[in-house]
């Protein structure tokens, strides 16, 4: 594809806007002489589809002298839009990562180009859209990281570990440092007349990478955010689409905006499962960013306050390039080494709230759990077993003191049994966030008490005194950084049955350490093993190192790449036997095995699906390519015989026994 219009050739190539596998391939249109000289690659346009009556939308990618089709072509009905809204780079990455993961380009485009706003559409081309960089100011040579930006307009692929502490602006807003330091370096890309697009995964994130830009003069950025309006969201699009260069930030999916001479991609806390695409084909952002830096030549940054395992790896094959210096760190402290032998620890050790009690006098203190809610699970008070939802067969918790209810679907566990002992009464086990509350109210009654979840959330906190508490990822910032942040819980989150809790852990602790004040500091109030040894220590480099040597010898991801494969046991035992023939031809190709098939789970986690399995192939990166398109060799064939068998039919839902594809999930091992 390139940016081209048809000049003089009578055949248009088109992706057709669908979500069948079967039709993710270019259609070749005839070009109607009205719009020979109008049509441009990139356009979005209706073309008839096996009639003349029934029309679809898709997209221009190229154009040729003719066609190898032996009909005649049916022509192109209209041009929706004359602006070309897909460029030939974002087409080459939607491709790429589309076959790396067995998926459909049309999936990626979605994701990468907004809905159509006409009226939008026409301010812009009209120039009277409003443009926020219009009263940038210049910022100085020491504001802006030269030295990084150097690394990376020059292709460099790099991994920084963020130093702790939120910092000050000159707006007056506090933001996390690590913002401050992204900022600089996208704005000395942007300095030497580059792109650069910076991946986040929450509007909270954003909000304070904006903050940062601006403090430095830069009010013009791009913002792609799913919680803006289909204008807005298309506004910012149409605004990355110009050809100058631009500071994008957004979610996952602006690692697939239109860049201008794009320089650098800059990833913050890709560990962060929010990066991971939930809609098909499940890219993470983390590779669609390192197939594009790899396309265009453009820089790549991976910035944390814990790397994930996924760049460790990298790391340690040297294709990233870690940091020589190591980051500033809060001082963190466990509260058994200052427990005296006959002290009872409890939940919140004694030491852990002498300091809450302390530092809460002085300022904002944050204490990070587990869950949110009252107590997260409900237990039979006869047998202890957990209570189970009689509607969805989902886990019971309870909302607040007496009230218990599902989990998932909210239904009110009123009346209730247990299916082990026919009791009928229920207790709480476990406690939440606004329980906890409850219980900090009475027991440091001087304080006050403030709440922060995924219910309650909050962005900022001032410096006066206060005691926050926080379920994991809700943490708000607060001025000055907090006087201590105290770690409850770690046995219940280390517990959770995931290949990647352990990581996980580290990744939230560590954020949550980030948040302190540079005189305070981090108390884990329980918990031991090597994952708490390392973040106590600060040895996290070794615990990473040695935790990718394990999945090494596991087989586990990162360290190989795995594929799941659902659907009916016909369906899957074609897929299982496209595999077996890879081996089967060369029986000395290493680095592949596959697991089950095994009865599939439904959402519950708990019951099977009749008919339904699952299996799961582990293979080599170097084998990536062909087993993705020998999977998707079936996954095609299978939807075209279901097409054919039930053309005619009322639309109804998916098959159950449907083949589906998921390469690189990183639940796949999860309980």
């Amino acid at each position: 594809m390139t940016a081209e219009g048809a000049a003089g050739r009578r055949v248009a190539r088109i992706l057709l806007d669908t979500s069948l596998p079967q039709l993710d391939h270019l259609f070749d249109y005839a070009i109607p002489g009205e719009l020979a000289d109008e049509i441009r690659a990139g356009q979005r346009v209706r073309v008839p589809f096996r009639s003349q009556n029934r029309k679809s939308f898709g997209t221009v990618i190229e154009f040729t002298e003719q066609s190898d089709f032996g009909g005649e072509l049916a022509q192109i009905a209209e041009i929706v839009s004359p602006l070309p809204t897909l460029t030939p780079e974002v087409w080459r990455l939607a491709r790429a990562v589309a076959d790396r993961a067995a998926g459909s380009a049309g999936d990626i485009l979605r994701l990468a180009i907004p809905t159509r706003q006409v009226r939008v559409e026409k301010q812009h081309l009209a120039g009277t859209a409003p443009d926020p960089g219009e009263h940038d100011t210049p910022f100085e040579a020491e504001e802006a990281d030269t030295e990084l930006a150097g690394l990376l307009t020059g292709g460099a692929r790099l991994a920084i570990d963020a130093s702790h502490g939120p910092v000050r602006l000159g707006t007056g807003e506090w933001v996390g440092g690590w913002s401050l330091q992204l900022a600089r370096a996208a704005l000395a890309v942007h300095a030497e007349g580059r792109s650069a697009i910076v991946v986040l995964p929450d509007y909270r994130d954003l909000d304070q990478l904006r903050d940062a830009l601006a403090s430095l003069g830069h009010a013009g950025v791009v913002r792609l955010d799913a919680r803006q309006s289909k204008g807005e969201r298309y506004a910012a699009f149409l605004r990355a689409l110009d050809p100058e260069p631009r500071i994008i930030i957004g979610n996952r999916s602006a690692v697939y905006a239109p860049a201008h001479a794009l320089g650098a991609i800059l990833i913050w806390d890709d560990g962060d499962p929010v990066l991971a695409e939930p809609l098909a084909p499940y890219v993470h952002a983390r590779d669609a960013a390192l197939v594009r830096a790899g396309q265009s030549g453009a820089g790549l940054l991976f910035a944390a306050h814990s790397r994930s395992a996924e760049v460790q790896r990298l790391v340690e094959i040297g294709y990233v390039q870690a940091q020589r210096h190591p980051p500033r760190r809060t001082r963190v402290v466990h509260a058994d080494a200052s427990m005296t032998p006959d002290a009872f620890a409890g939940r919140v050790p004694e030491f852990a709230a002498r300091i809450i009690r302390q530092e809460s006098r002085r300022g904002p203190v944050l204490v990070q759990v587990a869950t949110p809610g009252y107590a997260p699970v409900a237990v039979c008070a006869s047998c202890g077993d957990a209570a189970r939802c009689r509607a969805c067969a989902g886990p019971i918790g309870f909302r607040s003191a007496g009230v218990a209810a599902c989990r998932w679907c909210g239904e009110p566990a009123r009346p209730w049994q247990c299916g082990t002992c026919d009791g009928t009464v229920l207790t709480e086990r476990g406690m939440g966030s606004q329980r906890t509350v409850e219980q900090f109210e009475r027991q440091f009654s001087d304080a006050r008490v403030l709440l922060s979840d995924g219910e309650h959330p909050r962005e900022r906190v001032d410096a006066r005194p206060a005691l926050v508490v926080a379920t994991r990822g809700a943490e708000p910032i607060a001025a000055g950084g907090y006087r201590a942040v105290v770690l409850l819980d770690a046995e219940r989150l280390l517990g959770i049955e995931s290949l990647r809790a352990a990581e996980d852990c580290l990744r939230w602790w560590e954020n949550a350490a980030a948040l302190a004040a540079p005189d305070g500091q981090c108390v884990m109030a329980s918990g031991g093993g090597p994952t708490v040894q390392a973040f106590v220590t600060g040895r996290t480099e070794e615990w990473r190192s040695a935790e990718l040597h394990d999945r090494h010898a596991l087989r586990y991801p990162p360290a190989v790449r795995v594929a799941s494969v659902t659907g009916g046991a016909a369906e899957v035992e074609r897929a299982l036997a496209s595999i077996r023939d890879l081996g089967a031809q060369d029986p000395a190709v290493p680095g592949i095995d596959v697991l089950g098939p095994v009865p599939a789970r439904g959402p519950s986690g708990y019951e099977q699906v009749p008919g339904i399995v699952r299996l799961i192939v582990r293979f080599d990166y170097g084998l990536g390519a062909e087993i993705a398109r020998r999977l998707r060799g079936v996954l095609v064939a299978d939807a075209a015989g279901s097409s054919a068998r039930t053309r005619g039919r009322p639309p109804g839902r998916a098959r159950p026994e449907a083949l589906r594809l998921r390469f690189d999930d990183r639940g796949v091992f999860d309980g």
